[in-house]
């Protein structure tokens, strides 16, 4: 399934790269900026099925004595290079389409038609073989990092399902073009579509980068704190740190002062409950550090027994 999904993603992989540089050759040659919007835009989403690609290829690789972590931030170094070069992209297109606005170039209309129809065929070709690559089969297996495949693979379908769209509304701008000769059509798709992809960039702009600044993300901080002070011999926690370094893991450690002098099984036996109890809200790979009074902030009684 594995080798399935790597061998489709390359197919439509190239497939999209040989579309980008037609589109753009077909823009420049027929004064489109829609069309070279959506080329920019399915040159994004080559690099999205790329992330895609790079996830289940580096996904595979063990950890080494020097890739620590193994390539756990891969995926959002990648996701944040390219949604800024999106968002850069896009603010160009839609700087060129606002100064065509009050200076209007000539379109050539067949042009435009030709190249976002084949526009339409690769993209919906590509849509076809993710969606028969399993991404409409849900199956329910324990194992997380299959359920993070079929997420992926879905991302990918759904991007091509988006581009297939965008194409299919350059073609028809094309159409209006050359029987009504309403050339600010295409001017105003590509200032549209600039706004929806910077619109649907930026959250993912945001999101990569602060983990890449190693964030706690969406993760709330106190009820892990109050989660661990649950605990009766835990009097306070210290240096608390979350970070989410991809799409489906949280990691983190902190300090634990305990109550009293705990024998080293005892001690375990502590941390392998919390532990539990982090797992459950999705905390896989927690480091803690158990210490005594010594560097209590009493900001928690021990309770007498």
């Amino acid at each position: 399934m594995q080798k399935s999904k790597k061998q489709t993603l390359q197919k439509v992989i190239f497939l999209n790269i040989v579309l980008v540089i037609a589109e753009i050759a077909a823009g420049i040659f027929s004064g489109s900026m829609a069309l070279i919007a959506d080329a920019f835009h399915n040159l994004g989403d080559v690099l999205a099925l790329f992330i895609s690609l790079v996830a289940i290829i580096f996904g595979a690789k063990e950890v080494s004595s020097k890739m620590t972590f193994g390539y756990i931030k891969a995926e959002m170094m990648a996701a944040f290079v390219n949604s800024l070069f999106l968002v850069i992209t896009m603010l160009f297109i839609l700087f060129e389409s606002l100064t065509r606005l009050y200076e209007p170039h000539p379109i050539d209309a067949p042009i435009v038609i030709i190249a976002s129809l084949i526009a339409l065929f690769v993209n919906g070709y590509s849509t076809y073989l993710l969606r028969h690559n399993g991404v409409e089969h849900h199956h329910h297996h324990d194992d997380h990092h299959h359920e993070h495949e079929d997420l992926n693979m879905r991302s990918a379908y759904l991007h091509m399902l988006g581009d297939a769209m965008i194409s299919l509304s350059v073609a028809i701008a094309g159409v209006f073009i050359y029987f009504f000769g309403i050339v600010s059509i295409d001017t105003i798709l590509s200032i549209l579509f600039s706004i929806y992809i910077i619109k649907e960039t930026l959250p993912l702009l945001k999101r990569s980068f602060f983990a890449l600044m190693d964030s706690s993300g969406g993760v709330d901080v106190e009820e892990i704190k109050n989660m661990i002070l649950q605990k009766q011999m835990v009097s306070s926690v210290h240096d608390l740190h979350i970070y989410t370094p991809n799409s489906k893991e949280i990691y983190g450690s902190a300090h634990l002062v305990l109550c009293q002098n705990l024998s080293l099984e005892e001690i375990e036996r502590l941390l392998e409950d919390i532990r539990v109890d982090l797992t459950k809200i999705g905390v896989k790979h927690f480091i803690m550090q158990p210490e005594t009074q010594k560097y209590s902030d009493a900001s928690k009684r021990c309770e007498v027994h």
